[in-house]
């Protein structure tokens, strides 16, 4: 597939996913006005990974996208203030943990669902779209869209300030998950650490609506937003760095080919 197309592709998927939710939330809402929240979203972002995933295999296979092995575990490494921030969301004494066992099952489903969709469309689509320019403005540009899509909410109910910082948090999160892409080689790994993060948060919360709740303040987003920026950008400059060093120094076969 040429570049132009795998424009157009993302493009798409962009504006499938800003107004995939919306829309299927309100249709939904008038088919069975009764339905529980867990309900609405296994079936919405359910729907929207799985119809992603055929596509993606339809046009050059799964494989090409990044859904394959990764060549390194170091991912780990890159991600561990993801995990640190997971763990304290997740045992912050302040949660909940209303759900009970069928309810947190569902929820950490739908965060698998929603991890596939949107790593599927930034660090999948727009990844394979944008690679040719670098990696460095490749992750640039894909966190920045990463962080764009999440402004969708402003026209929900949500206070604006929580919107803006939840974009700017998402951007900061899409480039440490560019960083994670880059050293693991794989989209599989980005897409766990999503996963991991949501599943977390979402059952922590005791829903998605709770996420949104007084309790999150513009600056619980906004920093560490910034930081895992910060993060990401060195992870992914050191990364360019040493490639690139390794690719300017001659291999051994090279050496003796030069050899008198």
């Amino acid at each position: 597939m040429n570049r132009r197309t795998l424009c157009g592709l993302s493009a798409i998927a962009f504006l499938a996913l800003v107004l995939w939710g919306p829309v299927f939330s309100a249709a939904f809402d008038l088919v069975d006005p009764d339905a529980d929240q867990l309900t609405v979203y296994l079936v919405n972002k359910g729907l929207f990974a799985v119809a992603l995933l055929v596509v993606l295999a339809k046009w050059d296979g799964l494989r090409n996208y990044g859904f394959e092995r990764g060549r390194s575990w170091w991912f780990l490494l890159t991600g561990a203030p993801f995990f640190v921030l997971t763990a304290l969301v997740a045992v912050n004494p302040e949660s909940p943990f209303g759900l009970g066992m069928a309810a947190a099952l569902g929820w950490i489903l739908v965060s698998i669902f929603i991890a596939i969709g949107e790593e599927g469309v930034f660090r999948g689509l727009f990844w394979r779209a944008l690679e040719a320019r670098g990696m460095l403005t490749t992750s640039l540009l894909t966190s920045v869209l990463f962080g764009a899509a999440h402004l969708v909410g402003v026209f929900s109910p949500i206070p604006w300030q929580i919107i803006a910082s939840q974009a700017v948090f998402a951007a900061g999160v899409g480039m440490m998950f560019a960083a994670v892409r880059l050293v693991s080689g794989s989209l599989l790994a980005p897409i766990f650490l999503h996963a991991l993060f949501d599943a977390g948060a979402i059952v922590a919360a005791g829903g998605v609506q709770e996420i949104f709740s007084d309790t999150m303040s513009v600056g619980r987003l906004l920093v560490p937003g910034i930081a895992f920026f910060v993060w990401g950008l060195i992870c992914v400059l050191v990364i360019r760095r040493r490639r690139r060093t390794t690719r300017a120094r001659p291999s051994a076969t090279e050496v003796l080919r030069c050899a008198p």
